[in-house]
């Protein structure tokens, strides 16, 4: 299973800066403790806890989770995990429900260009990057953009950023690849659906699709023919895959076999499925193709 994952290059980072903010909240704890009966002074302590408590919640939530996206079947499963133990958030989304997969923007904001406790500002500031849109309407916002503090090197800005861009074309092309699967394997299952229709019908069927094509598919063996004209049958199905069909125009078929006497009376299995075929003379399927030809012929005049 392809599972992509928010790759964590802050987490260095994002531990140096859950480590001083529950510092803070300690030391602001022993204050609240020591004030507790004053009103003035614990409320003036209060205001602060609140911020430092709300920055470490931020901080696990967005910045020390992890985020990863997969595909089963025919659903998209997004996941933000903690420690590997937590689920802090999940979702599902049928394939064919996504409308599109877009990049919300880069947002530099000024604590970005910080450095020391100025850089703290910037766990106040979670940006989910990733917007997934669907066919009614609904967005889910994902991928927390996570950012090392650009005094050590300006790089880490373009390094981050490429990063960033690397999951982003790395989930579209995962939806991407399993819509067409999913769109694959229904074109399978429809075929297949029509090889296992009864005699007469998969028979029709073929000798509608030769004369739609303008070609058919012979396929030789002991003397033997199976014929078919549905190209997408012999290109895609495993029951034809060790059969070498050899593909001729209609009107040449019809001119070296259809047109021969000495060809008239053999027979032919049309249909085939892996398990049976309609099985006519080389006459009666002459006679039957004309008949279809003929038929919108006269439909056209």
């Amino acid at each position: 299973m392809r599972k992509i994952v928010n790759k964590n290059s802050t987490y260095f980072y994002s531990y140096a800066g859950l480590i001083p903010l529950i510092f803070f909240e300690i030391i602001l704890l022993i204050f609240l403790f020591i004030f507790s009966r004053e009103i003035v002074p614990a409320i003036a302590i209060l205001i602060p806890n609140y911020f430092f408590i709300r920055a470490i919640i931020i901080v696990l939530k967005y910045f020390i989770s992890i985020e990863e996206c997969y595909c089963i079947e025919d659903k998209f499963y997004y996941k933000k995990i903690l420690w590997n133990r937590w689920i802090l958030r999940e979702f599902e989304i049928p394939i064919y429900e996504i409308k599109k997969i877009q990049d919300n923007g880069k947002l530099i904001l000024k604590t970005e260009l910080q450095a020391g406790v100025g850089y703290l500002l910037y766990y106040f500031n979670p940006y989910e990057r990733i917007c997934i849109e669907t066919i009614f309407g609904r967005k889910y916002n994902i991928w927390n953009y996570k950012k090392r503090p650009s005094y050590w090197s300006i790089d880490n800005l373009y390094e981050d950023d490429r990063e960033f861009l690397d999951s982003l074309f790395s989930i579209r092309a995962m939806v991407a690849d399993r819509r067409k699967e999913i769109l694959f394997n229904q074109k399978i299952e429809n075929l297949m659906e029509r090889y296992n229709f009864p005699l007469d019908e998969r028979y029709n069927y073929i000798l509608n699709k030769i004369v739609d094509e303008e070609k058919l598919f012979l396929f030789k063996k002991d003397n033997n023919f199976i014929i078919n004209g549905d190209s997408e049958a012999i290109k895609d199905l495993e029951i034809f895959k060790n059969m070498n069909f050899e593909e001729i125009d209609f009107y040449i078929f019809y001119v070296n076999y259809l047109s021969k006497k000495e060809y008239e009376g053999k027979k032919v299995l049309v249909g085939y499925n892996g398990v049976d075929g309609k099985e006519v003379t080389m006459s009666k399927f002459k006679e039957d193709i004309n008949e279809i030809r003929d038929s919108r012929s006269t439909f056209k005049n």
